[in-house]
């Protein structure tokens, strides 16, 4: 039997079958892929002397794209198949073994100016006044339109949302066997009578969404980046 979907022995697989942390179904979209709007947003808030921290860090992407631009670059990861690989893809940055919720390993015990979580867990949120420096910001970006508990974990810190952003693109699951993994990703019952109702010829349509999120401290001034 496969593993769970989302579950640790899963994104182990995911690691060793299609070589880190991808989406595992193929998709056309009729426009810019929505994650582009966070990838600006991490563009401007970055600065050569900050120090950040990404949660849920995969196979290290974000650390080849953005690493060498900061600072310094630590991540973490709960699977050591997708760790093993970051370290290989990106020797740059510093990545730990965490949860998100023991205790601070003590490469994250020293402050971070910027938090990032590229559809990562959202329980980073509860421990950013452990880590985050005066004037600190978190910058997250998650799969539907709307997230709610990211508005409500950082209510409970005592963090706001100084700015967000709701992106929705048609798209379309070329097969059914891309529909069928569609689903279970993103944990919505499919069948194969719904597919053979609703595919076209580009296959099934769908919304690809991300919701985005600019936030820092309540006692934080505000000066939001401008996206172009």
């Amino acid at each position: 039997m496969p593993p769970l979907p989302h579950s640790k022995a899963w994104y182990a697989h995911l690691a060793t079958e299609l070589g880190g942390y991808h989406h595992p179904w193929r998709r056309v979209l009729d426009g810019p892929d929505p994650e582009q709007t966070f990838d600006l947003l991490l563009e401007q808030v970055l600065r050569p002397d900050a120090r950040v921290l990404e949660a849920g860090c995969g196979h290290g992407p974000d650390a080849v794209r953005f690493g060498q631009t900061v600072q310094q670059w630590i991540a973490y990861d709960q699977v050591p198949e997708l760790l093993e690989m970051a370290r290989r893809n990106a020797p740059h940055a510093v990545f730990e073994e965490w949860n998100g919720k023991d205790a601070l390993p003590a490469a994250l015990q020293d402050p971070f100016d910027v938090i990032v979580s590229r559809r990562g867990p959202t329980s980073i949120i509860l421990r950013l006044p452990e880590l985050a420096a005066p004037d600190a910001q978190f910058v997250y970006v998650g799969p539907r339109l709307t997230v709610p508990q990211v508005a409500e974990r950082l209510t409970a810190v005592q963090w706001r949302i100084v700015a967000e952003w709701r992106i929705s693109v048609q798209a379309y699951a070329p097969t059914w066997e891309d529909w069928r993994v569609r689903g279970a990703w993103m944990d919505e019952p499919v069948s194969r009578a719904d597919w053979e109702a609703g595919v076209t010829p580009q296959g099934m349509p769908y919304r690809e969404e991300r919701y985005v999120v600019l936030a820092r401290a309540t006692s934080s001034a505000t000066t939001l980046p401008e996206l172009s």
